[in-house]
């Protein structure tokens, strides 16, 4: 399934996004195609570089952790739920990835981002990737978890 995903998903290191019909590639700018990072250290090591290079990039990392879009894509939408927000799950999932990669000293860098939206906004279900604010509901338990859980394995 490895061997699959690496042909089919992936360009020279580089994650692509597919039309699911058609099978052409769709230009995207989504933190979700990095998602592969959760297998960590089996993923190819070309793979895993170009993912953490990006990861580290001003193309996600904002002040406050990963945006689920790029700022800088044309699709960004601050409160545009999956299009721009910062989200507990996939900032935890990510993060997880990046330590079996070894990417500790990353790791605790994208945990403080994600405490201090947190800790400025409270428990919010998702928070702008941008300003820190939080949107939507303003009590979410998964985001109380994440940042319980990344606080005591990364920060303790």
């Amino acid at each position: 399934m490895l061997s699959r995903m690496q042909e089919k998903l992936f360009d020279g290191g580089r994650p692509k996004a597919l039309q699911t019909v058609t099978g052409e590639e769709i230009e995207n700018n989504s933190l979700l195609l990095y998602l592969p990072v959760v297998l960590g250290k089996k993923l190819p090591e070309k793979i895993r570089e170009y993912l953490t290079e990006q990861l580290k990039s001003d193309k996600f990392l904002t002040e406050f952790g990963l945006a689920t879009e790029s700022p800088s894509s044309e699709l960004y939408e601050a409160d545009g739920y999956w299009r721009g927000p910062i989200w507990a799950p996939s900032t935890m999932l990510l993060a997880d990835g990046l330590w079996e990669c070894g990417e500790e000293e990353f790791v605790r860098d994208i945990t403080h981002r994600f405490c201090k939206a947190v800790q400025q906004s409270g428990c919010a279900e998702n928070f702008d990737a941008l300003t820190g604010a939080g949107l939507r509901d303003r009590a979410y338990t998964w985001t109380a978890s994440v940042m319980l859980v990344m606080a005591h394995e990364y920060l303790g």
